[in-house]
């Protein structure tokens, strides 16, 4: 295997133990995090939905993406965290799209073969012996493989992971506002069909589809925990009209904003 060109410092990855014995509330970060839970049970949270925790779960989380867990007994397990930047490194921006995932379902040999990088990992984390960085690396490198062939897709191009990357960025800089193929077609300095294939390879959805579900996605988010009225949320979302952030959300979830948040049973502070 050739060695990575980016060669990973302590302030782009870190690797913690699990050991919960109680709940933690709901909050989010600004990088992407991989929960690899042994041992344990419970309820885990990624913005509105829930999974249930079991020997040998695995969940995935974006940046920003709320997230916790309740209901919980003795977790035991490893959690890892990158920034940022990590994804764009080209040698990793391959692996980014793992997080178009909330939770994978992993084979019991899977999961060996994770603990057995994982525990690995986190020894050589916390050694200063020489060669750590470039020994992490190769080691991160082979546990997103791993990762990787577990997801229910098949690899895509480097083109198209850069593409999908690029315009995970954008739109989060865009704070997810529902804005036409065009515009960020532009900004990427691609053509519409070029982008459509990269995003379709990605997730199945073509362009428009994953612009819509993360808008969505965000209106949900903001419903759920933020205290903005609905029609500040729409606004925040790029909609002039209130009336139409309205009838968007319902057309693609099959309720009002109004109905979806008196449907919740209450908001977390984080």
């Amino acid at each position: 295997m050739t060695l990575p060109i980016f060669t990973i410092k302590e302030e782009h990855f870190k690797i913690d133990k699990i050991d919960y014995l109680s709940p933690v509330p709901r909050h989010k970060h600004d990088c992407y995090e991989l929960f690899f839970i042994f041992k344990g049970e419970g309820t885990f949270y990624v913005d509105c939905q829930s999974y249930e925790i079991h020997e040998n779960s695995f969940f995935l989380v974006s940046p920003n993406q709320i997230h916790g867990w309740e209901y919980t007994q003795n977790l035991h397990g490893y959690l890892l965290k990158f920034d940022m930047s990590f994804f764009s490194e080209r040698s990793f921006i391959e692996y980014l799209s793992i997080f178009h995932f909330d939770t994978v379902n992993v084979s019991e040999s899977e999961f060996l073969s994770f603990e057995t990088i994982l525990k690995s990992l986190h020894v050589e984390y916390r050694m200063t012996k020489s060669f750590k960085e470039c020994t992490i690396t190769n080691l991160i490198q082979i546990l997103l493989i791993y990762v990787k062939r577990a997801l229910p897709a098949k690899p895509a191009s480097v083109m198209t992971n850069t593409l999908f990357t690029k315009l995970n960025d954008l739109m989060h800089e865009n704070h997810y506002q529902l804005t036409p193929v065009t515009y960020y077609a532009k900004k990427l300095k691609t053509s519409i069909k070029l982008l459509n294939q990269a995003i379709k390879e990605s997730t199945g959805f073509n362009c428009s589809e994953f612009i819509r579900s993360k808008t969505i996605q965000e209106a949900k988010r903001l419903l759920k925990y933020d205290t903005m009225s609905c029609n500040e949320i729409a606004d925040h979302l790029g909609f002039i009209d209130p009336a139409y952030f309205s009838r968007f959300f319902k057309r693609e979830v099959g309720t009002s904003p109004k109905s979806f948040r008196n449907e919740l049973d209450g908001k977390y502070n984080f």
